[in-house]
């Protein structure tokens, strides 16, 4: 049987210090494919690409759907890293493949208040996270390696072509 795939776009968005926007979320029917679920889990902010949308598209309407800032408001980058994993989403066994672009804001206010239907059922808050911070946390936060892959993005020294990162890879709980 072949899974449904949902393409999805990931923005890895930076303030000025240095600091990534992350949405936490709890959804009991988001779950590894064997079922497990990590309770309370943050991830970077982005979503599906839709039919006919290209990535900048795509990448500016969820910025404005999740954290109510306008694209004016930030710089996009490149994309940096792309990756693939399977997941059960929204009650659905999915073949997941995104790709994380870099943007850059002096905007730290963000709100909650544009995001979809769905999505406020299960979106709690946003936050931003220092490199330190996420290290520290005892949350979960998705992909499990972003501490690792992030400073050389902090410090702007991106790759000349994606590079694929693990997202398949589960918190340790």
């Amino acid at each position: 049987m072949t899974l449904p795939i949902r393409y999805s776009i990931r923005i890895l968005l930076l303030n000025q210090a240095n600091e990534l926007l992350l949405m936490c979320a709890n959804d009991p029917k988001t779950t590894t494919v064997d079922g497990k679920s990590s309770g309370k889990y943050w991830f970077t902010i982005g979503g599906e690409i839709e039919k006919d949308e290209s990535l900048e598209e795509a990448a500016k309407r969820e910025l404005f759907e999740e954290t109510g800032l306008s694209p004016e408001a930030v710089t996009f980058g490149p994309i940096v890293w792309h990756g693939d994993f399977h997941l059960i989403l929204y009650g659905k066994k999915t073949h997941l493949k995104q790709k994380f672009i870099v943007a850059r804001t002096k905007e730290t206010t963000v709100t909650l208040n544009h995001l979809t239907e769905e999505e406020k059922s299960i979106i709690q808050k946003l936050e931003w996270f220092s490199l330190d911070k996420m290290r520290q946390s005892q949350d979960v936060i998705y992909p499990i390696d972003l501490p690792d892959y992030l400073p050389e993005i902090i410090a702007g020294n991106y790759p000349t072509e994606s590079l694929e990162i693990d997202l398949a890879k589960e918190p340790e709980l």
